[in-house]
């Protein structure tokens, strides 16, 4: 009997071992404990996809049909009201489009803010280092969404902002 029941304890610890812990909200994702904007859009033509893409400030690094689907964004600013002192200055993103099948995906990542410098005190000395990414203030320890309103504002702004950019150009979404 207490084989029976190690084996079965052995067996669900195995179970539950084998999930990978990931957290969205909106389009944002946690994968690999890093924050990702993702969205799935129909492709009805690639040059006008093209078009659009190098019309667009945001987007006009990208070269589709030259094979130019990643790209560093030129520092942005996000406009909404009461965000956080670290979202109020510029942003920088890498931004990439993937093509699989009759659809494509938007991802943006690597979310930093290049010119914030936060006072830290380390021993009664002031620290100016400058912070970095998105994911330091929105994810916790274990890699989960913080969910205060705090961050749900800011990942709501960023989300706003994405979609009102790609949403025009890509017609249908999939989520």
């Amino acid at each position: 009997m207490k084989k029976i029941t190690f084996f079965l304890l052995f067996l669900s610890l195995q179970a539950f071992s084998q999930f990978n812990k990931m957290d969205s909200l909106g389009s944002f994702y946690v994968i690999d404990y890093k924050l990702v904007w993702q969205k799935w859009y129909a492709l009805d033509d690639k040059a006008e996809l093209n078009r659009m893409l190098k019309s667009n400030d945001f987007t006009a690094d990208l070269d589709i049909l030259k094979f130019g689907t990643s790209a560093k964004t030129k520092p942005y600013k996000l406009l909404a009201d009461n965000l956080p002192e670290y979202a109020q200055h510029d942003y920088e993103a890498f931004l990439a489009v993937d093509f699989i099948g009759g659809r494509y995906r938007v991802s943006i990542k690597q979310i930093v803010f290049p010119d914030f410098i936060e006072n830290i005190y380390y021993n009664g000395r002031r620290q100016d280092t400058p912070r970095g990414s998105l994911e330091q203030y929105i994810l916790r320890q274990d890699g989960l969404i913080k969910r205060n309103n705090t961050n749900l504002h800011v990942l709501n702004s960023f989300d706003t902002v994405f979609s009102q950019i790609f949403d025009y150009m890509g017609g249908e979404s999939y989520e």
